[in-house]
């Protein structure tokens, strides 16, 4: 585990978990037996896609945050790398050890919960250290995981 990062890494970082929850849905989609769960996972993939391209966008401005006067950035950048080299996160799921947990619907409904609850402590992290005007749009971003948990949580109890 790298030990420090400088902003544009932490940048690269969270354009990356939108990207393995594109390719996550994506693989869940096409594994897939259950027409419901393929239509909420291609849905839900197209979504991470776009929240994808926004973050990406609002990334532009973020760039030119100074790490040097963000309070305990050893400590935030050393979180940023273990939340990423955990779980999910750590590449794409076609590689991922979870790959057989994927194919339980119930099995695979958790995973997804679980990247889309850390996907919202890694938001809810970086909207700490940017500007009050950026935190808005993190907020928007945090409110769109949510939303994923509750249709997650949804689709969960209705074929539980």
């Amino acid at each position: 585990m790298k030990n420090n990062f400088d902003c544009n890494e932490v940048l690269k970082m969270a354009l990356r978990i939108k990207q393995v929850g594109y390719e996550l849905y994506r693989t869940l989609a096409a594994i897939s037996v259950d027409p419901q769960l393929n239509d909420i996972y291609n849905e839900l993939a197209e979504e991470e896609r776009k929240l994808s391209q926004s973050f990406h966008t609002m990334c532009q401005t973020l760039a030119q945050i100074d790490v040097a006067k963000i309070e305990n950035w050893n400590t935030l950048s050393q979180y940023f790398s273990a939340l990423l080299d955990a779980n999910i996160l750590s590449g794409s799921p076609e590689k991922n050890t979870l790959v057989q947990e994927l194919k339980d619907r119930i099995g695979a409904i958790q995973i997804s919960i679980s990247f889309e609850k850390d996907t919202i402590l890694f938001l809810q992290e970086m909207r700490n250290w940017v500007a009050t005007e950026e935190q808005a749009k993190i907020d928007k971003f945090i409110n769109e995981e949510r939303n994923h948990i509750l249709r997650l949580l949804n689709v969960r109890q209705q074929i539980a």
